[in-house]
Order: structure tokens, then C-alpha cells, then sequence
């Protein structure tokens, strides 16, 4: 009995010996960074770039007028002149309606263009062949989003963001 219960234990531990043997190797990546760091060098995320300095000088130039049509008003009132006052009045309100509208018009493209470029299949393709080869080289089964709420913890040592990175820009 003794020798059956000993040889029970010993199945059990080499079983357990076996398994831990097979550990699987679990990676984390952080998907944003990828984006922010690699993908910002491409010619789209340029043109994205490009779109939104011309949004933001266009609304300073607006800026502008609508400040110097504010000083003419200004100097209109003085002057005594209330029919050039409401016309001006009129004028910066609709240049405020009109800038108000473009920055949102154009808000509203860049986020398409980003999300766009963001779901790609080719993008999408691109870092997915990333994180497998470096998964591969690393001997990881297994990679998790770093923003996944399932993750409750996580070691630096399982991060694989800068080993996919320097992979991309290889």
C-alpha cells in the first residue's frame, strides 16, 4: 500500500515537473505607443499632420480678422457711427459662426482620417506580422493588449512594445 501511495506521488510530482516544463510565455503590448511612435513617421499620418496645421492657420487668419473687425468696431462706436457699428457687429458674428463651423467640419475629417488609417487592413496587418515575429523570437504563446481591462497585473519583463517597435522600423 505504502508503495502505491509513494508511486502516486512520485506520478504526481514528475506530472507536475512535465507541465511546468511547458509553461506558456505570455506578452504585453501597448498598441497606442506603437501608434503614436512608429506609425506618425508614415506618409498618411504626415498628411494627417499636414491637415490638421492648415485647420489651425486657418483659424488663427479668422482669428485675426475677427479681431481687427472688433477694433473697427470699436473705433466705429467712438466715432459715433451706429449703423457701420451693426454692420461690423454682424459681420464678426458671422465669421465666428463660419470658424465655429470649419473647426468642427474639420475636426471631424481628421478623426475619420485617423480612425481610417487606425483600422486599416494594411495597418492592421503590419503590426499584427510585428508582434508575431517578436512573439515568435521571444518564445511567447500568448499577446495581451496593455489597455486590456482584464489585466489586472502585469510584469515590465512580458512587454514586447519596443521589441515590436525596433522590428517596424527595421
Amino acid at each position: 500500500m505504502k508503495k502505491i501511495a509513494l508511486a502516486a506521488v512520485i506520478f504526481f510530482v514528475a506530472v507536475s515537473f512535465a507541465g511546468a516544463a511547458k509553461l506558456t510565455m505570455v506578452g504585453v503590448v501597448d498598441l497606442t505607443k506603437i501608434v503614436s511612435d512608429y506609425f506618425q513617421e508614415s506618409s498618411a499620418w504626415r498628411e494627417i499632420d499636414r491637415m490638421v496645421e492648415k485647420t489651425e492657420e486657418t483659424i488663427e487668419e479668422q482669428k485675426e480678422e475677427i479681431n481687427q473687425l472688433e477694433q473697427q468696431k470699436l473705433e466705429a462706436l467712438e466715432a459715433g457711427e451706429q449703423q457701420k457699428s451693426l454692420q461690423l457687429e454682424q459681420e464678426i458674428n458671422k465669421k465666428q459662426e463660419y470658424m465655429k463651423e470649419y473647426n468642427r467640419i474639420m475636426s471631424e475629417r481628421i478623426e475619420n482620417k485617423k480612425s481610417n488609417l487606425l483600422t486599416s487592413s494594411s495597418f492592421s496587418k503590419e503590426i499584427l506580422r510585428a508582434v508575431e515575429n517578436v512573439a515568435d523570437q521571444e518564445g511567447i504563446s500568448i499577446v495581451l493588449r496593455k489597455k486590456d481591462p482584464n489585466i489586472l497585473y502585469y510584469n515590465y519583463e512580458v512587454e514586447i512594445t519596443e521589441k515590436v517597435l525596433e522590428y517596424l522600423r527595421r
